[in-house]
């Protein structure tokens, strides 16, 4: 089985993802930033790796080996509709949610990328509010434990 967690930069996905690991007796957290990480350092230098077909690839290849054998939890943010068809065809999508204020105010307590996570939140909240992008779960006032038992109790 497959579980992604989608949603705006910000909104808890990879510490959920952490939580509902520990709560599903196999699973296992498959981060594709890592593979773009990757490919940062040796040779794409700009713009945004999801774009970039060989990414695509490589995510759709580790999550389906990780789901072979376990249930991959994969926290990552899609917004445009080509590449959420590509890379969660086979998945359980959750759209985790915020209120903007919550978004912004958890961007800022973060030192990752703040910059580039708050220059990229309207385009976030504009594709989500299309109601394209997986099953809604509200974390505003939930700790990241609170939202994997919501998707734990969902599967």
């Amino acid at each position: 089985m497959i579980v992604w967690l989608n949603g705006a930069f910000g909104v808890g996905k990879t510490s959920t993802a952490r939580e509902l690991v520990r709560l599903l007796p196999d699973g296992r957290l498959v981060d594709p930033e890592r593979i773009g990480f990757v490919m940062r350092r040796t040779f794409w230098r700009r713009g945004d790796y999801q774009d970039v077909w060989l990414w695509r690839k490589l995510t759709t290849m580790q999550v389906a080996t990780a789901a072979k054998s376990r249930t991959a939890v994969v926290p990552m943010t899609v917004v445009r509709v080509d590449i959420r068809d590509q890379l969660t065809k086979k998945s359980r999508v959750f759209l985790l949610t915020a209120s903007r204020a919550v978004l912004e105010e958890r961007i800022v307590r973060s030192s990752e990328a703040t910059e580039w996570r708050t220059g990229n939140l309207d385009r976030c909240l504009d594709a989500f509010a299309k109601g394209w992008f997986g099953e809604s779960v509200d974390t505003d006032g939930r700790s990241p434990l609170e939202v994997a038992e919501v998707i734990a109790e969902r599967l």
